[in-house]
């Protein structure tokens, strides 16, 4: 007789309930915790100690179900819409609508679309393709690999590209990076740093290469929030201390480059770029954006990602952090408190580009900080979802 199969975490026991229901819709924490024998005080702790909540699990088993009932035809959309709470299918259909920007029946058609591993070798292709990044950012890579930067040769190359010196000052003359430099050095050597600096040409150049094959809201709206990456990081370990246990120079690397591959899983020769616009339109939870990636097309934006850096040569130790991420994202269960942050912090770059309408995608956010111990929730909310 085979044994029931043990489940680790409360979370995958609440899961479980959700799954059983008909109508999980309409499962509340109050019928949840005593169908695990649980009391409600100790069903809360509980949660809390696996850093997550009741409605923070609901909400997203919701969101999951919705998309992935839609990635075949066995489940009709009436029905669905009775499983998600709504009393008929036109009421869930302007819904998803509203949301998506398209129907549920269109979304399951361009979800079943072409084959997980044609997805995969196109991408492969398209990256491999991909025309040059600007002289400057081939520069600046190259000798950081041969770990011959310094500030003076940094200031040198940008020098050589007006178009960049534009942009560091710009960027580096921000209230948020101190006082306003009055040349390119003093912009590189106290705003910005070097390392920013070198990760800021590969997100400039990336855009660049890009304008012709990637959608412009897309494009502008995501360069945006990779460039508020470094100050971003900054608040969170001004909060979180010493909780981080890998350097920072690639802790900050990670956080500006791990969605980077949004932009090759929307190039226009992707063979399901259409379902990448809808999908970042949609869906608000980025762990549940990737895992429909991965069902759909056969990889995630992490692996999009590494993808493109290996092809640029960024150092190895990035990608084997972005692999990491990635195997903690589709398997759901997080291995350490710094794989927390680091998926709360491109969550919030994930919602800043999207856009940040609903307040429910605030609650969802704040709960996770309150959780995660973070203090300054409110600076970091006035950084990432403040319009410029």
């Amino acid at each position: 007789m085979t044994k029931p199969q043990q489940l680790s975490t409360l979370t995958e026991a609440v899961i479980a309930l959700l799954n059983k229901s008909d109508l999980p819709a309409t499962l509340t924490i109050e019928q949840c915790a005593p169908k695990l024998a649980m009391s409600m005080t100790s069903f809360r702790r509980k949660l809390s100690q696996e850093e997550t909540t009741y409605k923070l699990i609901h909400g997203k088993f919701l969101n999951e179900l919705c998309v992935q009932a839609l990635l075949t035809h066995k489940v009709k959309i009436d029905h669905l819409a009775l499983k998600l709470g709504y009393s008929e299918r036109a009421t869930f259909e302007r819904a998803f609508r509203k949301k998506f920007g398209i129907s549920p029946s269109q979304f399951r058609e361009l979800s079943l679309l072409g084959s997980d591993k044609s997805s995969q070798q196109n991408l492969t292709v398209i990256a491999q393709h991909l025309p040059p990044m600007p002289e400057s950012c081939q520069q600046l890579l190259q000798e950081k690999e041969q770990d011959s930067l310094d500030i003076q040769r940094v200031v040198g190359i940008v020098e050589q590209d007006p178009i960049f010196v534009g942009r560091v000052m710009g960027l580096a003359s921000k209230a948020i990076y101190g006082k306003t430099p009055s040349n390119i050095h003093e912009a590189i050597s106290r705003n910005l740093g070097i390392n920013t600096v070198v990760n800021l040409a590969v997100v400039y150049g990336l855009k660049d290469t890009l304008q012709a094959d990637v959608n412009q809201v897309i494009l502008n709206q995501y360069t945006q929030a990779f460039l508020k990456a470094p100050k971003f990081f900054q608040l969170i370990r001004k909060s979180v201390g010493k909780r981080f246990k890998l350097a920072p120079a690639l802790l900050e690397q990670v956080l500006i480059f791990a969605l980077l591959g949004i932009f090759l899983l929307s190039h226009k020769q992707a063979d399901k770029h259409e379902l990448m616009f809808y999908s970042l339109q949609g869906m608000a939870d980025l762990d549940s954006l990737n895992r429909h990636i991965s069902k759909t097309m056969g990889t995630s934006i992490y692996s999009a990602s590494s993808l493109m850096l290996s092809l640029w040569h960024i150092d190895a130790n990035v990608i084997k952090q972005l692999t990491h991420l990635n195997k903690v994202s589709q398997q759901g269960n997080k291995s350490n408190d710094q794989d927390e942050l680091l998926l709360f912090m491109l969550s919030c770059l994930y919602l800043s580009a999207k856009g940040y309408e609903r307040h429910e995608e605030h609650d969802v956010l704040a709960e996770k900080a309150t959780l995660l111990q973070l203090d300054n929730f409110a600076e970091i909310e006035a950084l990432l979802f403040t319009a410029e």
